[in-house]
């Protein structure tokens, strides 16, 4: 007999989903290669400064002078800082519409490996205040596709992971959501989150 699970919560990521980022091509730029973004992107989330500013153990100064300097960046830390503010470019068209559509009756709330600085520019875009909960690694503390980053979510929500939705652009976080029994795809763009969600 099939087991029918409700769905109560919906967790979004936000760059790469219901934000654009330029994070990747920039970096590639600087440091002179062709990689393919998923690749640049591990190299990244690998580095030690990367993981400590962005679970709020070092001030972003810090975080610029020891990146530049840990992959061999070609610019200033005072440049490169400057450039990751701009990281997050705009809001992905139809991410707000996408979000007004989602009834009342779903819990939705934010779950993004992030900054402090790209918080405030997601912020001020408008669509930082959209979500009553937030579950920001820099607040959080952890960093998908930890377990520990999911289990601060779920027991914050209240809910079991079987009665949530996980929306990522990232296979592997997508992976760690499904083996703790949350039900999440990948999506890249509000209308491929719009086709899971309905």
């Amino acid at each position: 007999m099939k087991v029918i699970t409700t769905i109560s919560g919906v967790l979004f990521d936000i760059g790469g989903v219901l934000v654009v980022l330029d994070g990747m091509p920039s970096l590639a730029r600087h440091l002179g290669v062709d990689q393919l973004p998923e690749e640049l992107h591990r190299k990244w989330m690998g580095s030690p400064s990367v993981i400590e500013h962005e679970t709020g153990q070092i001030a972003a100064v810090d975080f610029a002078a020891r990146v530049v300097k840990e992959l061999g960046l070609s610019i200033s830390a005072e440049v490169f800082l400057e450039e990751f503010s701009l990281w997050p470019t705009s809001i992905a068209p139809g991410a707000l519409q996408l979000l007004d559509d989602i009834p009342s009756t779903y819990e939705v709330a934010a779950f993004s490996n992030t900054s402090a600085i790209h918080w405030d520019r997601i912020t001020a875009m408008g669509i930082g205040n959209r979500f009553e909960k937030k579950y920001l690694s820099h607040e959080t503390g952890h960093l998908k596709p930890s377990r520990e980053a999911f289990c601060v979510a779920l027991q914050n929500m209240g809910l079991s992971p079987q009665n949530v939705l996980f929306l990522d652009d990232s296979a592997a976080n997508v992976a760690a959501a499904r083996e703790l029994g949350l039900k999440a795809d990948v999506v890249r763009n509000p209308e491929e989150a719009r086709l899971v969600l309905e």
